[in-house]
């Protein structure tokens, strides 16, 4: 009898190990050939870009090798290594192909909504309190800084890059989310613009205090009705028909990525503290429910919603944010750059048909009014949430 019952219990694990590759592996048709890609990134790896690397792997599977992805020290860095052909793919946070009128194109990205927040130390509650002092950002031409530029600009505030000024705020250039971090609790900022994760490292009581340059609060959310992030490649790449293809099937393995995760976020946990040895549990634990609940993993692509989701609603949007943020001086159109435009919706539209319908699992954060915001903005082909199912 015993001897019965490990060959079932061995018999099970095959069964669900089987059950788990084949999930992972019906993203894509089969294909033997082989291909390798080269993906940048604007700053070292975290939870942000850490369901890549799960993509990388179900390409590996398919006969892609991402042969090594590299992670700058900043986004306009990244951005230049994909215009000198360092790199064939970018995850871009520079938005370089509608402010720079370069021959890049955003081809697709997982982010619906903003995953960056602006968070004030000090018990700072109001823009206005921030005259004379620092906020902390990444630098010009990044996200973050064209956020500081924005929310200071509808708020009436100037800013200045020279340094500490009471008749307006000091922004300086201190870098990614590790050296912001520093600059607030330390006191040298008041404010920083941060990945939205790091509310799980400053909300800890042992933390969140005037030791530490406390209390903290969360001053500004990134709005989600703009682009702010995503998947650019040079034009010249993407007119070799092969490289079309590629292309489709690296969204496709994202997209499916950002799937597994969402539906499995004990999953991620263990994956992204593999990924992630040196970053703490539970800001991973927050992120694989926070993210999801924020838009910041979203398994539908960005071009091909529905409603004020749509590619030229948010597109619009984003030039005026661009605009108010003086990243750009007039509205740029999509078609301005020759021969796939700014923004291309074609090949993520070809990505997402590989893939089967996704249902949003039962978790508290997908409530109704997560439900009636996914129904109204996907199309009913690529999926739902199990809320919006009959029954």
């Amino acid at each position: 009898m015993r001897l019965n019952r490990i060959l079932l219990l061995v018999i099970m694990t095959l069964v669900l190990t089987i059950t788990i590759t084949t999930y992972a592996l019906t993203i894509l048709p089969s294909s033997h050939s082989s291909v390798s890609l080269r993906i940048g990134y604007s700053e070292e790896i975290d939870e942000s870009d850490v369901t890549d690397q799960y993509a990388f792997q179900l390409l590996a599977s398919e006969g892609i090798q991402v042969t090594y992805s590299t992670f700058y020290q900043n986004p306009p860095l990244a951005y230049r290594a994909l215009l000198t052909g360092g790199e064939d793919i970018i995850f871009d946070e520079t938005m370089g192909s509608l402010t720079s009128g370069q021959n890049t194109t955003c081809v697709g990205g997982y982010q619906s909504g903003g995953d960056f927040l602006a968070i004030s130390g000090d018990n700072i509650t109001s823009p206005t309190q921030l005259l004379g002092k620092t906020a902390a950002d990444f630098g010009p031409g990044s996200i973050m800084r064209d956020l500081n530029d924005h929310w200071f600009a509808k708020a009436g505030i100037a800013v200045n890059i020279v340094g500490p000024n009471p008749s307006s705020i000091y922004l300086e250039a201190a870098g990614p989310d590790i050296e912001t971090i520093h600059d607030l609790e330390s006191g040298q900022a008041q404010e920083i613009v941060a990945d939205d994760f790091i509310l799980a490292d400053l909300q800890s009581p042992s933390v969140n205090n005037s030791s530490h340059n406390g209390p903290f609060h969360v001053l500004f959310y990134a709005p989600a009705d703009i682009y702010n992030s995503c998947y650019a490649v040079r034009d010249d790449w993407l007119s070799n028909p092969a490289n079309q293809v590629t292309l489709e099937r690296f969204l496709a393995a994202i997209y499916q990525a950002q799937r597994y995760f969402i539906s499995n976020p004990s999953q991620f946990d263990s994956f992204a503290e593999r990924q992630l040895p040196e970053t703490s549990p539970v800001e991973i634990q927050f992120a694989s429910t926070f993210y999801p609940a924020q838009l910041a993993y979203w398994p539908y692509g960005q071009y091909n919603l529905l409603g004020n989701e749509s590619l030229q609603i948010k597109y619009n949007n984003t030039n005026d944010f661009l605009i108010s943020a003086g990243a750009i001086k007039t509205f740029v159109a999509n078609d301005s750059v020759k021969p796939y435009g700014i923004f291309n919706k074609y090949f993520e539209l070809k990505a997402l048909q590989m893939l089967e319908p996704y249902s949003y699992p039962n978790e508290s954060w997908v409530d109704q009014t997560f439900a009636a915001n996914v129904q109204s903005w996907v199309p009913a082909w690529m999926g739902d949430t199990n809320r919006t199912k009959p029954g």
